[in-house]
């Protein structure tokens, strides 16, 4: 009762919020994003019979998921005001509210403040603190966050480091396998300037365990990751693309997708190891009406416990606009993991056939209101039993095909 109450109060503060505090707040800012919708499947044995998905279809223990027509509901929606003002010098706070599979299952997913202005010799860098999404990069076609380090923190952004932009932060995230507090140092420089149409990021993470000793010797306490990002921009496109290197408690780590496996912090367990990953994705305009988005990634977890696994992901998107107001797109996907103990190999080949309406042409286009229907197929041949950090142990490989339908609307603003 206590919490919806707080909902209800919180969503009657955002909704009032700009006649009430007129004079208190300047610059208000709306923003969010929101996708929703029904698939529906031929397959009588999933979602007890219903008749419905009640998870996105992808290869088992895999990561991304090719999310036209394979996406499951979510909304989140928030403002960004200034609250406080002495000539250059200002604070900001942002408030957001994101919700869960069911339409009533909100909650505060982001609030946090930052100050701008605050040194004389540094006028762009701001001070900020609270919970948010930091500065992560992710690959939409496939729903992957590849370097997610969102969670409460406090640090300094976009300190002018003459080259490019410096970025650093100490993070506290609670996605430990034993619950323990962590502690993530991140330190980055963005906006490299290599040529007039590309940049470079670059940045380092240490992870680590609170109270770090444990009676087990082989308990992983710690770990590192090193990020490189290169964005290409050209006259018929974009693309990024991405190297990174873990080790121990982040090998593997910093990538969370909505299907698939979650371990962005690998300490508590026995995670000793390296893993080596790439993304390169973008988009390709080839004229005014018609765009292909793509993306390919892989990744490989080496770990001495012999439960790492080789992922590998390839797909595209090409979209044709028929006008102004409705387009036409397939989506193809493929998706692999071989466990590194030999238990076998899962894999994953998906189409998407989608019809949409939307606001103007591009695959960016948005909103989207969209009429789908897919066929997959998809062969588990091992699993970890439901446990994130389970040993890979052989499954039936069974075969599934299934067609699903639906539609859903995607928006952003």
């Amino acid at each position: 009762m206590k919490h919806n109450a707080l909902v209800r109060a919180l969503g009657l503060s955002l909704a009032l919020a700009p006649m009430a505090g007129l004079a208190a707040v300047e610059n208000i800012t709306y923003f969010g994003y929101a996708k929703w919708g029904n698939i529906y499947t031929d397959n009588k044995d999933h979602n007890d019979g219903k008749g419905e998905r009640n998870d996105v279809i992808r290869a088992g223990e895999g990561y991304g998921n090719y999310r036209l027509g394979n996406e499951m509901n979510w909304w989140e929606a928030g403002l960004k005001a200034d609250v406080w003002r002495n000539n250059d010098a200002y604070f900001d706070t942002t408030l957001y509210l994101g919700s869960g599979e069911s339409w009533g299952d909100v909650s505060i997913i982001q609030m946090w403040s930052a100050g701008h202005g605050l040194i004389d010799s540094q006028p762009n860098a701001k001070l900020w603190a609270g919970e948010r999404f930091y500065r992560r990069h992710e690959v939409h076609m496939i729903d992957i966050k590849y370097w997610d380090t969102s969670s409460t923190g406090i640090g300094v952004e976009d300190w002018d480091l003459g080259f490019g932009n410096g970025h650093f932060a100490w993070m506290a995230p609670d996605s430990s396998a034993d619950d323990r507090s962590l502690h993530n140092i991140d330190a980055r420089i963005s906006d490299i300037a290599l040529s007039d149409s590309a940049d470079l990021t670059v940045g380092l993470n240490y992870v680590a365990a609170h109270n770090s000793s444990y009676d087990d010797t082989n308990i992983t306490t710690s770990g590192t990751m090193l990020s490189a990002l290169y964005r290409q921009a050209w006259e018929y496109g974009s693309n990024t693309f991405a190297f990174q290197y873990g080790t121990d408690a982040l090998a593997g780590g910093l990538m969370s997708a909505e299907g698939g496996s979650n371990r962005k912090y690998s300490t508590g367990v026995d995670h000793d190891g390296y893993s080596w990953r790439v993304f390169n994705h973008g988009d390709l305009n080839i004229n005014e009406d018609f765009q292909v988005m793509y993306s390919i990634a892989y990744q490989d977890k080496n770990l001495d416990n012999n439960d790492g696994e080789k992922w590998f992901s390839v797909g595209a998107r090409p979209q044709y606009s028929w006008n102004n107001y409705m387009a036409t797109a397939i989506e193809a996907g493929y998706e692999t993991v071989e466990a590194q103990n030999g238990a076998g190999t899962n894999d994953m080949y998906k189409v998407t056939l989608s019809q949409m309406f939307q606001a103007g042409k591009g695959v960016w286009a948005r909103p989207s209101l969209r009429l789908f229907v897919t066929y997959s197929e998809t062969t588990d041949e091992w699993s970890r039993g439901g446990d994130a950090y389970g040993t890979a142990m052989s499954a039936s490989g069974e075969t599934i095909d299934e067609v699903t339908f639906g539609f859903n609307v995607e928006t952003w603003w």
